[in-house]
């Protein structure tokens, strides 16, 4: 009840509108309680033996309530669909804000299907508690209340009857939530299971084919649909029971109100000409009921959706932005970066270092260069520098100010990363350009384009700049995604570069035209290349050497390998992959001999996961 009861907060975002919604149900109710009155004078009518032009004003009452119940239940539901949308909006919009405000970090070991599952179709399983749920049971608050005190008139005892049976139909219902909300909440993370499974298989599809597992990943999808199958039978069968426990105590509350009112009549305590009226009321007394019953049990998924909605709402935020934060000091042209004693660990209390008391400086315009074998903490570093996560110790300065003192929004706008996988979002070219400067002009991004040697292959697509990439820019080779990845990095016209292995998955073609962009993007910036090719690693003016976490070695290429340390094997093992393009680069860079070959600069990288398989064959 707990979730429920914190779900009721947001009841007073949309009070407005809920107080709307139980004033149209009231209007509803008393249309229903009008022609339960007129239909009783009727019949009492008929009993006393009056003649047809007595009652007919009766009879025609009834039928404008009809009629006008027809008009009210019609803006009923389109007002209801306006509310639902509202608050499902709110509600998306808040979980959304917050999984942005707690950043990459949170999503590092959570099921993309899942969260989406949550974020779609679990906000909408809010809707019938919210939206109808809330408002009906204060509309039947109000009108049970006044149809029960108008009974009382009539009749003191048979009126707290009925008074009572509507509390008793009310609350019983709650005593069964253990039971159904164990079934419910067991549905729904089956079902979340089923969507991330799903979600899976659509994104690897193409690797499921290429290694001829797609039908083993079909038995997996089936197994999981099977079990959602049977915990949705479980689901439906509580559900059922409650419903018909609930269905069977409004049969029961009418019966017992009807039954006492002809008992007491019977006893000539109430008047024969009040009957009618206790036996259409009563009517009116279970008909709310049962719209009540529904909303309650479509309700039920939302108990576990809420406990869910909230867990994120109740994270904590790792990454607390100061107040008042700084928004000027990287205004400078080209900004110094300095990491001081920087140790970080993705666990707070036990785990593995995975920077262990870092430190090394990069100057105004630098260029520096990290590298090291797979695991070393180099992406963790880029991660940090971004402030995705805080740092467990030790600090990090932008221009001699700690990171932390630098608002986020601010900090993140004046760096400028390429990433290794581009993500290009669904939209055009010119949409996926702008998300790196939304203010930029058409010119602008066309300039961007060009000097990102884009803007030929662009113009070559079907609308140009307006074409749709389709999801993850699914249309365009390796090297084209990369392209326009580099082109909204001149468009961000950030000081500081990242390029976080940004040829590594392209062909050689596609690395030439890359590296030649490159190079126009790194000048005039204060740049950090991590586990680059080897090419763009012997021209950077400090290589910092990570293993295992720590700094090892520093210098310039040439003292690196005359130190013939961590670097040099890294550097030497080229040597040994097999691959002629590999080893006539590595032999350059030893050697400082040129290369025969027209493909060395299309050397492998010094990261050991992606060096051997590329190359070879």
């Amino acid at each position: 009840m707990g979730a429920y009861g914190r779900l009721l907060r947001y009841v007073s975002e949309i009070k407005f509108e809920i107080a709307g919604k139980v004033f149209i149900g009231l209007l509803i109710s008393a249309t229903y309680i009008l022609q339960a009155l007129a239909m009783a004078k009727t019949v009492s009518a008929v009993f006393r033996g009056a003649a047809f032009n007595q009652y007919w004003p009766l009879l025609a009452l009834a039928a404008l309530a009809v009629v006008v119940r027809g008009f009210l239940v019609r803006f009923y539901e389109i007002y209801s669909k306006i509310i639902a949308a509202k608050i499902k909006t709110k509600f998306r919009l808040m979980i959304f804000d917050k999984i942005l405000r707690l950043g990459p970090g949170f999503l590092n070991d959570k099921r993309s299907g899942r969260i989406q599952s949550l974020v779609l179709d679990g906000i909408e399983s809010l809707e019938p508690f919210l939206v109808n749920y809330v408002p009906q049971i204060i509309t039947i608050a109000i009108s049970g209340l006044a149809i029960g005190l108008y009974l009382a008139t009539l009749d003191l005892i048979t009126g707290a009857v009925a008074l009572g049976s509507m509390i008793l139909c009310v609350g019983v219902p709650y005593l069964t939530v253990p039971l159904v909300s164990k079934s419910i909440v067991s549905y729904w993370r089956s079902y979340a299971v089923l969507n991330s499974q799903y979600v899976d298989s659509m994104q690897g599809l193409t690797t499921l084919k290429a290694f001829n597992a797609s039908s083993d990943k079909g038995q997996e999808l089936a197994g999981n649909a099977w079990d959602f199958y049977r915990k949705a039978l479980i689901s439906t069968t509580y559900s059922l029971i409650d419903s018909w426990l609930m269905n069977l105590l409004t049969a029961v509350a009418s019966l017992v109100t009807v039954a006492m009112a002809a008992y007491r009549t019977d006893l000539g305590l109430i008047e024969i000409a009040s009957v009618s009226v206790f036996l259409f009321l009563a009517n009116e007394c279970a008909r709310p009921m049962v719209d009540l019953n529904n909303f309650w049990h479509n309700s039920f998924l939302g108990l576990s959706v809420a406990e869910e909605l909230f867990a994120i709402v109740d994270q904590p935020i790792i990454v607390i932005e100061k107040s008042p934060a700084d928004t000027t000091s990287l205004e400078r042209a080209l900004p110094t970066v300095e990491l001081k004693e920087v140790s970080f660990s993705y666990f707070e209390s036990k785990g593995p270092e995975v920077l262990d008391k870092v430190s090394f400086k990069i100057e105004p315009g630098g260029q520096a260069a990290i590298v090291g074998r797979s695991g070393a903490g180099k992406s963790t570093i880029v991660s940090l520098l971004l402030r995705f996560y805080d740092l467990k110790q030790g600090a990090i300065f932008y221009n001699e100010l700690n990171l932390k003192d630098y608002s986020l929004s601010y900090l993140q706008s004046k760096i400028a990363v390429v990433f290794q996988e581009t993500y290009l979002f669904e939209g055009t070219v010119l949409e996926n350009f702008l998300m790196a400067r939304p203010q930029a002009s058409h010119e602008e991004a066309i300039e961007a384009a060009k000097l990102a040697n884009a803007h030929d292959f662009i113009l070559n697509l079907p609308q140009g700049y307006q074409t749709q990439l389709g999801e993850r820019g699914a249309r365009l080779s390796g090297g084209q995604r990369q392209r326009l990845a580099i082109a909204r990095a001149f468009l961000k016209q950030a000081n500081f570069l990242i390029l976080d292995e940004a040829t590594s998955s392209v062909d050689a073609q596609s690395e030439l035209l890359i590296q030649r962009s490159l190079e126009k993007l790194t000048k005039n910036r204060t740049t950090l290349i991590i586990a680059h090719r080897l090419s763009t690693i012997k021209k950077a003016d400090l290589i910092f050497v990570l293993d295992q976490g720590q700094l090892v070695e520093s210098g310039r290429h040439e003292e690196l390998l005359e130190k013939r340390g961590i670097y040099h094997s890294l550097v030497n093992g080229q040597l040994s992959q097999g691959s002629k393009a590999n080893h006539n680069l590595a032999k350059e860079l030893i050697l400082d001999e040129p290369s025969p070959s027209p493909e060395a600069g299309t050397g492998g990288l010094l990261n050991e996961t992606s060096r051997g398989s590329k190359n070879e064959g």
